[in-house]
């Protein structure tokens, strides 16, 4: 009986790592940002967009992710904040810091500010139009003292249509498998 459960527990876990590089080994390489220490960021990008670099500097990274015009645009941006250093996640932060950061969104007219989490727990601040279309939704989030913010724009095909739930979806799990990779 024994033997029976030590064999399916080294077959759950060589699945498991069968899994694990599985997932790492679809990552690929976005770029390297260093600031609060170096990480190369990595990722999973969604099915029929490509990654072109906008901008890499030791404290600023930004990307647009691109596909036809069919689907919505994608930009990430990665800033180091100087006063967000200890900061390791947008979940370590209180109620009155993250209302004087959805503040920031709110000074646009006619966006509403909730919040998410990613597949990991990750909060996510989503910040969304809501005068007519929905033609944006950009998601805010911290790590280790980097702002991510991530949006979604609608194309000028898809004028007049709002971001859907499903492209909402494909964004936080874009979001959920990107990785600060400690740079060696």
């Amino acid at each position: 009986m024994k033997k029976a459960l030590m064999i399916l527990l080294c077959l759950a876990m060589a699945l498991g790592c069968t899994a694990a590089f599985a997932e790492n080994a679809e990552k690929e390489y976005m770029g390297t940002i260093s600031m609060n220490g170096a990480f190369d960021l990595r990722c999973v990008l969604p099915e029929g967009y490509q990654l072109t670099t906008r901008l890499a500097e030791p404290g600023r990274y930004i990307a647009s992710i691109l596909a036809d015009e069919s689907k919505p645009t994608m930009t990430i941006s990665i800033a180091y904040n100087e006063l967000l250093s200890e900061v390791e996640r947008l979940n370590d932060l209180d109620d009155d810091v993250l209302a004087q950061i959805a503040a920031t969104f709110q000074a646009e007219d006619g966006v509403e500010v909730s919040y998410m989490e990613t597949v990991y727990g990750s909060k996510l601040m989503v910040v969304k139009e809501i005068e007519g279309v929905i033609d944006y939704v950009d998601f805010y989030t911290v790590y280790k003292g980097y702002e991510i913010e991530f949006v979604l724009t609608q194309t000028e095909a898809n004028a007049g249509q709002s971001i859907t739930d499903e492209q909402i979806e494909i964004a936080v799990k874009f979001l959920s498998n990107l990785d600060f990779v400690a740079a060696e």
